[in-house]
C-alpha cells in the first residue's frame, strides 16, 4: 500500500519537475552550468579522482560536456552510462564522435567490453578507488535523496558502489523539500547547485 502511494508521489513530482526545468531559460542554464562546473572541479573530490563516470547530458539537464572536455583535459579517465536491456554499465570515453545516439536520442559509447568498467581498471565495482560518480536527477533535497526517471537503472548501479564518492548536480529549481523514497532508492553522497551543496 505505501509503495504505490510512494509511487504516485514520484511520478506526480517527476511531471511537475520536467516542466519546471523545460522552462529554465536557456541562457540561465549555461551560466549555471559553468557555475556548477567551476564549483565541482574546485573539490577535492574531483581533483583526486582518476576515474569520472558520468551521465552525457539530454535535453534540460545540468549539461555534462564541459565537464566531460575538462575532465579529459585533465588526464582522468572519463566513462558514461549506456543502457543495455534492463542494465545500465558505463564504458571508456574517449572522443564525441565515438558515441551514437540511442533510440530515445541520448548518446551512448559502443558495447565493447574491453572499455567497461571497473573491469577495464582490472578491479571490482566494490573497490573502485579514486572515482566520481556524478548522477542525474529530475529532483534533489538537503538530505541528498534523488528522484530519477522511473527506470532504476542508476539505483541498480549505486547498489555496487560502496566508496563515498556519489555526486547529484542540479540547478536551485530541482531542490524540493523532500524526495519521496522507499528502502530501493540509494541516496547520494553530496548534491551540489550553484547556491552551495549538500550532503
Amino acid at each position: 500500500m505505501f509503495e504505490n502511494i510512494y509511487q504516485e508521489q514520484k511520478e506526480a513530482l517527476r511531471e511537475n519537475m520536467k516542466k519546471m526545468r523545460d522552462a529554465i531559460p536557456e541562457d540561465q542554464r549555461k551560466i549555471e552550468d559553468a557555475q556548477l562546473l567551476d564549483i565541482i572541479t574546485k573539490t577535492a573530490l574531483y581533483q583526486e579522482a582518476e576515474s569520472i563516470l558520468t551521465y552525457v547530458s539530454f535535453g534540460s539537464e545540468v549539461s555534462t560536456r564541459d565537464l566531460i572536455d575538462r575532465a579529459m583535459k585533465d588526464g582522468k579517465k572519463v566513462y558514461v552510462p549506456r543502457v543495455n536491456g534492463d542494465t545500465m554499465e558505463f564504458y571508456r570515453f574517449e572522443e564525441w564522435k565515438e558515441l551514437e545516439e540511442s533510440r530515445l536520442g541520448i548518446l551512448e559509447p559502443d558495447k565493447n567490453p574491453a572499455k567497461r568498467f571497473p573491469y577495464e581498471l582490472h578491479i571490482s565495482l566494490d573497490r573502485a578507488q579514486d572515482c566520481v560518480f556524478i548522477v542525474p536527477g529530475l529532483a534533489f533535497d538537503s538530505h541528498c535523496n534523488r528522484l530519477g526517471y522511473g527506470g532504476g537503472y542508476y539505483d541498480k548501479y549505486l547498489q555496487g558502489f560502496e566508496k563515498r564518492m556519489t555526486l547529484g548536480i542540479a540547478y536551485s529549481e530541482q531542490i524540493v523539500d523532500r524526495v519521496p523514497v522507499t528502502n530501493k532508492d540509494k541516496s547520494l553522497d553530496l548534491v551540489v547547485t550553484p547556491q552551495g551543496a549538500f550532503y
